[in-house]
Order: C-alpha cells, then structure tokens, then sequence
C-alpha cells in the first residue's frame, strides 16, 4: 500500500467518526477526560459547596450511616462535582435516607461457613438549596440487589452500598 492511499484512508475513518459523533453533542455528551474537566450535575458544575446534614437507615449496623458517609463524598470528590463544607453554610445539603436494607445466607457448608450472601438496599438522596432550605433535587428510590459468593457478611454489604451510590450519583449528573 502506498503512502497516499493510506493516509487518505485514515483521513476518510476519522471523518467517519467526527460525523457518527455529531448526534452526540446534541444530546448533552460531553468530553470529561481533560485534566480540569468538572462534570455538570445537579450541584453546578464543580464550584459549589456541599455538606452532608444527616443520614437515616434502617440496617442494624451501627458502621452504616459512617460508611454511606463516606463513599457519598468520595464519590462527589472524585467526579469534581462540588466541594465539601464540613461548618458553616454551604451552597448544597445533601440529606441521606435508606429506607429499606435486607442481607441474608443462603447457602453454607457442611461446616456451617457462608457461601452466598444475598443482599438489597434503597437510597434516595435529598438536595436542598443551601440559603432557602427548598429541596433542589430528589433521586427517588434507587435500588441495587446482588449475590456474593464466598464473602463475609460486611464485606457483601460494603460492596451493596458502594454500588448503590454510585448509581445515585450517576442520577445527579443525568441532565439530558
């Protein structure tokens, strides 16, 4: 293959491309792999600050609300979606509820070890304006069930929870 029909093979893929992608743009796609990309969200677009005000739940796990805790501000950090005010006003309170939560064993062996946890949970997520109080955003219930094969009870139940927040901060970024 000679050197000019190769480039004008490439330069027809990529135009491929640009042309398959324009639909896209149109949709509220965008690019977030640059170095200072923010994601846009319910939050703003990364400059706004968040607190989280409370957390109920219905586990008897005293390590949950701690833990959901966390992973909702690991999660929001590392999409850049806001800043974390710990006192103070801030421009965003973030309200936790987790109305219903089951784990339960399966299966187990002759000595009486787990092999499969089976575990689900709901969580909605409850923003209010900072100022006024007035709610700014609700994720509704989301719900996340799984199995886990050979794994203790905490560590199923951190997965559960890591998965389901995840898919509510998902829900915060859906603006199309």
């Amino acid at each position: 293959m000679n050197v000019g029909a190769f480039f004008t093979k490439m330069a027809h893929s990529l135009l491929v491309a640009a042309i398959m992608a324009l639909p896209l743009a149109g949709c509220g796609y965008q690019w977030q792999g640059s170095e200072n990309a923010s994601a846009s969200s319910v939050l703003g677009v990364g400059v706004s600050t968040v607190k989280i005000v409370g957390v109920e739940q219905s586990s008897l796990y005293p390590w949950v609300p701690y833990y959901l805790r966390s992973l909702m501000r690991d999660e929001i950090t590392l999409r850049r979606l806001a800043k974390w005010q710990d006192d103070g006003e801030a421009d965003y309170t973030l309200e936790m509820r987790m109305p219903s939560f089951s784990v339960s064993s399966y299966v187990s062996n002759t000595e009486d070890i787990t092999l499969l946890n089976a575990a689900t949970v709901y969580l909605e997520v409850i923003v209010y304006e900072g100022g006024s109080g007035a709610v700014a955003w609700r994720s509704g219930l989301v719900g996340y069930s799984d199995h886990f094969e050979n794994q203790r009870e905490h560590v199923a139940i951190r997965e559960l929870l890591r998965e389901v927040v995840r898919r509510t901060v998902d829900r915060m970024q859906l603006r199309f």
